[in-house]
């Protein structure tokens, strides 16, 4: 039995600027096999919200309010290394790629110019979590 489309990835948004939040919620509830559990526009808030959910994908600002994305992922790994995380920033240098990479995430996208990548991605996930066999 095929389980792609019975198998739901429950997805975190943390991201301080509300409209790009918005707009990623939005994208996000457009991919199929993909919920949305929460979002957050703050470090404390984020870490609290994820960690009391059951949550499958993060989406993580690399500059949240209140704190560092990156020590958000590194904290977050240790105690949910199973998670899938996509860091989004606007100052997507090598070096901050590398340190999102190092830290957990599995991609580190420039919101102005891969934003458009997420629904792929998350596609994929849900894909290949629907394939796998059941326990």
């Amino acid at each position: 039995m095929n389980q792609t489309s019975t198998t739901q990835l429950n997805v975190f948004v943390v991201e301080d600027a509300a409209e790009v939040r918005k707009r990623l919620i939005e994208m996000v509830r457009g991919v199929s096999g993909i919920n949305v559990v929460g979002q957050a526009d703050t470090v404390v808030q984020g870490m609290t919200d994820v960690l009391e959910s059951n949550v499958d994908v993060l989406l993580l600002d690399l500059q949240p309010t209140g704190g560092s994305g990156l020590e958000v992922l590194a904290r977050l790994k240790r105690m949910r290394p199973e998670m899938h995380v996509i860091v989004l920033t606007n100052i997507a240098g090598p070096q901050y790629r590398q340190a999102s990479i190092s830290a957990g995430a599995e991609f580190c996208l420039d919101k102005s110019q891969e934003f458009g990548l997420v629904p792929g991605i998350l596609r994929g996930w849900a894909e290949a979590a629907g394939d796998r066999p059941a326990d």
